[in-house]
């Protein structure tokens, strides 16, 4: 791809932004960056850029900037509506996204892995096993370092293992991994996405390049990547509970693939969530050649990452757990399931558009109290609190005050929010650190 004097607009200046714009700037492109934030708020990227011959425009878009581009590169998480993205594509100026960019100058093989959940324990199991296989591994995308740093020099990698959001593959035309891994497709980010069709259009685009002698892993019990199969061209791994001949199945001891039987007992991980995200890992790294020891060795030893129903300990005789990575319904029903009643369930955060209905059966059958926080907090009072006793908090220091003041032995607390966090902080790991710091001046106070 020839960027150079190509007049590229690259809109939104947070790390994979600026990354961006930078790697463009080298290629020889003309390149300006557009961001509604203040200019106070980026100064220092404003003042680096600047010093390279590159133009700003903060506090706002204008149609001027993005009609003057031949290019468009938008950053994870730029909406598709935005009216001046509208106006652009009208008149045919290409948008892509920076995954879609960096893509373009990457030469080693790709396995990319997207989901509504568990994308970032799948990616990083996959990292660890390759790197006991003995690979040089890159771990990036969604997950870490944005793609475009190692664009045009990843030659020191052997494998890269990308986590790819529905924001990013919304934007992709040519991208096309040598594998594809999709666990899982519910409702979520419906705050960004026209609708729950878009979402899932997104989320699928990830194989709509592959060839017949790609492989596409999959789960096989779900709905909505069953109603897409007829369209993929790659060879097809399903995984999941049913026997399969060509898949990975689980058995409620052992994960089977092929010949193979991977005993898991030993292993870090807790629910059965993790059981997909395993016999994912366990497809994509055999695909990649490596041996079945190594991937089970792999797979006992990897600790779980925070955040993810991290187990904090004991108070009072109660089990606390820290799963605020659950950004969204289907991952906080995981949650649920993984741990045991009677559950104190502390949840909200900032409201993003979808129905908490599929948590109303579990939050019926094991939660005795709610203890709700942030702006959707009364949209889940009200479609789960019906027949569970339900507690509005101001902050999620009262949230645990409310909790010490219906805890008794032998409940679990479980902090998973099924919202995402930027309401009242300023990530789900700024989210997740202060509930542990909270937990532990309590344990020592």
């Amino acid at each position: 791809m020839n960027l150079k004097d190509k007049k590229v607009l690259v809109v939104g200046l947070g790390k994979t932004g600026l990354e961006t714009a930078l790697f463009l700037h080298k290629k020889g492109a003309r390149v300006h960056v557009s961001d509604m934030s203040l200019p106070d708020k980026l100064k220092n990227e404003i003042d680096l850029l600047g010093s390279k011959g590159i133009e700003t425009e903060s506090g706002g878009h204008t149609d001027e900037t993005f009609l003057w581009a031949e290019l468009i590169v938008l950053s994870p998480g730029v909406p598709f509506n935005i009216p001046e993205l509208k106006k652009a594509s009208k008149i045919g100026i290409e948008v892509i996204s920076e995954v879609e960019l960096a893509s373009r100058f990457i030469t080693k093989p790709v396995i990319a892995v997207t989901g509504s959940n568990g994308k970032t324990t799948t990616c990083t199991l996959i990292s660890e096993i390759l790197k006991k296989c003995g690979r040089k591994v890159f771990l990036g995308a969604n997950i870490g370092t944005p793609l475009i740093t190692i664009a045009g020099r990843d030659s020191e990698y052997d494998v890269l293992v990308l986590e790819l959001s529905s924001f990013q593959l919304q934007g992709v035309s040519r991208f096309k991994p040598d594998i594809a891994v999709v666990l899982n497709i519910s409702p979520n980010h419906l705050d960004h996405h026209a609708d729950y069709a878009e979402y899932v259009e997104s989320k699928m685009k990830i194989a709509m390049n592959q060839r017949s002698e790609d492989l596409f892993i999959y789960k096989s019990d779900d709905e909505e990547i069953n109603k897409h199969l007829s369209q993929i061209k790659a060879a097809k791994i399903p995984f999941g509970t049913a026997l399969s001949e060509n898949g990975v199945f689980y058995n409620e001891c052992c994960v089977r693939y092929g010949k193979e039987l991977y005993e898991l007992s030993g292993m870090k991980l807790r629910g059965r969530h993790n059981i997909d995200n395993i016999m994912a890992a366990i497809a994509g790294a055999s695909a990649l050649g490596c041996e079945p020891a190594q991937i089970r060795k792999a797979v006992i030893g990897f600790e779980p990452l925070p955040n993810r129903n991290e187990y904090l300990g004991e108070i009072r005789g109660a089990y606390f757990y820290n799963d605020s990575k659950s950004t969204s319904p289907g991952a906080t029903l995981s949650a649920l399931k993984s741990v045991r009643a009677p559950v104190i369930l502390i949840a909200g955060g900032k409201d993003k558009g979808v129905s908490y209905a599929t948590l109303k059966n579990i939050v019926n059958e094991k939660v005795k109290v709610l203890v709700l926080i942030g702006e959707a907090r009364q949209r889940m009072s009200e479609e789960l609190g019906g027949n569970v006793r339900s507690i509005l908090a101001d902050s999620l220091k009262g949230a645990v005050e409310s909790v010490l003041d219906n805890l008794e032995p032998r409940d679990s607390v479980l902090f998973s929010p099924a919202c995402s966090s930027f309401d009242m902080f300023e990530s789900y790991e700024h989210r997740g650190r202060r509930f542990k710091e909270i937990v532990e001046n309590i344990r020592y106070s």
